[in-house]
């Protein structure tokens, strides 16, 4: 017999499974990163069609299936609309989608809580939503890779050389072997990439990864999009060696790496 049960979801993705229906990829406030066949989807008339659309959070009836959970009832929580109308936000709120599928699909305990990563993902896409700029857009990506991480226990230490254990100062390097930051004497025992990290972009970094998500830094009203595009470049270069995939969206943007 099946079970039916109740989520709020927020869609990440879909692709078709025949003519009329649909799988979405959706991460849910109680189960995590889970995919549902949404029937009749792409009938004129159905009622699922606009809540089935990708960066939409919903409140569901599920139904439970031997491989696939088939959604029931849909009732729209947010469809963050903003997004839709700026393709810097559609761009970057796909890249936020890519990266909870990437990170959460193997390495996410289901058994664990899933409710923090559900609401630092509904957080994104309203900030994402009501950004005015690019820099703010970028600010709230920058925030999101930092949380993200911390959750899931891949943080960086922004403090700490992860060779001597000693505290950093102005002279520091990020190394991509070990995935940790290095003093200016372990630097030079270094066999694999590292980039040398101003010591101011550290320190932003390391404001943004432990202020809270919608708290406002000493920041955000001064930094430059020089520096957000070579800080997201540096995340997402960081994130990717950890999945071992490559994120799809702004392949250009890894151009310029130096920090």
């Amino acid at each position: 017999m099946k079970k039916n049960y109740v989520t709020e979801a927020i869609n990440l993705k879909s692709y078709p499974l025949n003519d009329n229906d649909s799988i979405v990829v959706m991460f849910s406030k109680s189960r995590g990163l889970i995919s549902a066949v949404a029937k009749g989807v792409k009938r004129p008339k159905s009622k699922l069609g606009a809540r089935a659309q990708m960066f939409i959070a919903n409140r569901l009836l599920m139904s439970e299936g031997k491989n696939l959970d088939t959604i029931g009832e849909a009732q729209s929580l947010n469809t963050f609309s903003k997004i839709r109308s700026n393709l810097d936000k559609l761009s970057y709120s796909m890249y936020l989608a890519e990266c909870v599928n990437n990170f959460c699909s193997n390495n996410y305990n289901k058994d664990e809580n899933p409710e923090e990563i559900y609401k630092l993902i509904y957080s994104a896409y309203e900030k994402m939503a009501g950004s005015n700029t690019k820099e703010e857009i970028l600010l709230c990506v920058l925030k999101f890779q930092l949380k993200l991480l911390n959750i899931l226990g891949w943080g960086i230490d922004f403090n700490t050389c992860g060779h001597c254990q000693k505290k950093l100062d102005e002279n520091s390097y990020f190394s991509f072997s070990i995935n940790s930051f290095l003093c200016d004497s372990c630097y030079k025992n270094e066999t694999g990439e590292a980039l040398r990290i101003h010591n101011k972009i550290r320190l932003f970094l390391n404001e943004l990864s432990i202020c809270d998500f919608s708290v406002k830094t000493m920041y955000d009203d001064v930094v430059n999009m020089i520096v957000l595009e070579k800080c997201f470049n540096f995340m997402k270069k960081y994130m990717d060696n950890l999945t071992h995939k490559r994120t799809k969206i702004f392949k250009t943007l890894e151009a310029g790496i130096s920090i």
